[in-house]
């Protein structure tokens, strides 16, 4: 208890002074929905800046050129949004106009500003809390009904961030999450609370639960975005919700497998398996479900754990897995006040290790695809390994398909999103005394991630998870294969 008291009154110290900017992350498969003709206003004559496109889906790449501007001159580009809740975020990028007197975000290099180099998606990667606003504040789409509305202008000169100059051009970025005909409905069924994201059309669609980590809450974005590409999906919450529970400390797997079911019961929905994407804390989960239930057919776990962290799971009224306790002394601050574990904490998780989910003992028609990144804070990049060597050990690899990205952060995210660096988190499952009830909530979390490295990865994750789902909940369905002939 004297070791979380010390640690606390170090993270509101710390708080008050704090002055960093966080990065954001974007990135772009080659996917073109949704799209509208460039479109700018000029605030000086002869000046332009166009987006191509201006109006997609938000996985789509958006390139910037700017033009009519004075050759071989500095110039900066910016970018503003402001968030449901009045939070505005920001980036900029200083570049010099070619012999034309343009600039193409596409090929041209940044020399100073929110990122250096050559990154067509660097603007929107690094999107942070303006100036003025907190800076631990995460950027995501809470409603994801609304697009993102992104101002982009081109200032004379280099410029600071924030800066008050009167643009030369500026256009409005419009993003949307959800795409045509996808329908957006309130699930409150028995114990189940999500919000279920049906694409367009009769179907039948491959259903998926997707799940975030120790956020807590319902998030949509992620579902809204897999449903515009196809994928049937429910949004699930499962702590901090509602009536739910408000920890982490013991959930029931009856409670997933009954939205596992309620899923497949959906008109239009596949009926005889799932998959589950799931994130950080919501992997162990997801690792559980598909070792116990059996219509869980696909696991996609991004910078999450086969150890169930500060976590009970019981399951049909029986304990079945204990989970593993976190020890306070592996927990460090670093220069900005912001908590991660020693990455020897992590390295105690073996693939023989008692707690280790026994994964192996899954269906043999249950499929994993575990990724994270090598500059995650939390070293989710060793998980990634143990598992490997864990379904070794059992003859079991062609189940598996893993994947370490160089540079990526913890928080992979769909493309085009903001990188989150680091945050403000309200639920930490961080224990500490012998009896295991003191916790730690509400802290800044480093998160990791590199901005251009990190919209690579997510660049690459994103139609791969998705190719995974398809293959293994749609194609691999023996209803499915029985209705296609029929």
């Amino acid at each position: 208890m004297t070791r979380i008291c010390a640690l606390t009154r170090v993270l509101k110290d710390k708080l008050r002074t704090l002055k960093v900017c966080t990065p954001v992350q974007s990135i772009f498969p080659q996917i073109r929905s949704l799209s509208v003709t460039p479109g700018a206003r000029d605030t000086n004559q002869g000046s332009w800046l166009s987006a191509t496109p201006r109006v997609c889906l938000h996985d789509v790449p958006t390139i910037l050129r700017a033009g009519g501007l004075k050759p071989n001159t500095p110039v900066t580009l910016t970018a503003d949004l402001t968030d449901e809740n009045g939070k505005q975020f920001c980036s900029h990028a200083h570049y010099i106009s070619d012999a034309d007197g343009e600039v193409n975000a596409g090929v041209a290099s940044s020399v100073g500003g929110s990122y250096e180099g050559v990154f067509p998606a660097g603007l929107l990667t690094t999107l942070a809390p303006a100036p003025h606003e907190f800076p631990l504040l995460r950027l995501y789409r809470r409603d994801p009904l609304l697009p993102w509305k992104i101002t982009v202008k081109v200032l004379e000169g280099h410029q600071p961030l924030g800066t008050q100059e009167e643009a030369v051009s500026e256009v409005e970025l419009e993003r949307h999450l959800v795409g045509p005909g996808v329908r957006r409905i309130p699930v409150r069924e028995g114990r189940v609370r999500a919000t279920l994201f049906l694409p367009q059309g009769p179907g039948p669609f491959p259903g998926v639960i997707d799940m975030f980590g120790t956020a807590g809450g319902l998030m949509e974005f992620r579902a809204a975005m897999m449903a515009s590409r196809g994928i049937a999906s429910m949004a699930l919450a499962y702590f901090a919700f509602e009536d739910l529970p408000k920890t982490t400390e013991s959930f029931d797997l009856e409670y997933f497998a009954e939205a596992a079911e309620l899923l497949m019961s959906w008109e239009g929905v596949i009926p005889d398996r799932c998959g589950i994407v799931a994130v950080s804390k919501a992997a162990d989960i997801a690792f559980t479900l598909a070792t116990w239930v059996p219509e869980v057919k696909a696991v996609v776990s991004i910078s999450g754990s086969p150890v169930a962290y500060d976590s009970v799971i019981t399951y049909q009224g029986k304990t079945i897995l204990e989970g593993f306790k976190m020890d306070l002394s592996f927990i460090r601050l670093d220069e900005h006040g912001r908590l991660y574990p020693l990455r020897e904490m992590i390295q105690l998780l073996t693939p023989d290790h008692p707690q280790f989910i026994p994964i192996n003992l899954a269906d043999d028609d249950t499929y994993f695809l575990v990724v994270g990144g090598d500059d995650d804070a939390w070293s989710c990049d060793i998980p990634v390994h143990s598992v490997r060597e864990r379904m070794e050990m059992f003859g079991r690899t062609e189940k598996l398909e893993t994947k370490v990205y160089p540079g990526a952060g913890h928080i992979l995210e769909p493309p085009y999103g903001a990188l989150v660096h680091h945050s403000y988190h309200r639920h930490l499952p961080v224990v500490g005394g012998e009896d295991g009830t003191e916790r730690i909530t509400g802290v800044p979390i480093l998160w990791g991630g590199r901005p251009l490295e990190h919209c690579v990865a997510q660049e690459d994750l994103w139609p791969r998870m998705r190719k995974f789902l398809v293959k293994h909940v749609r194609d691999k369905s023996p209803w499915y294969q029985q209705h296609k002939n029929d």
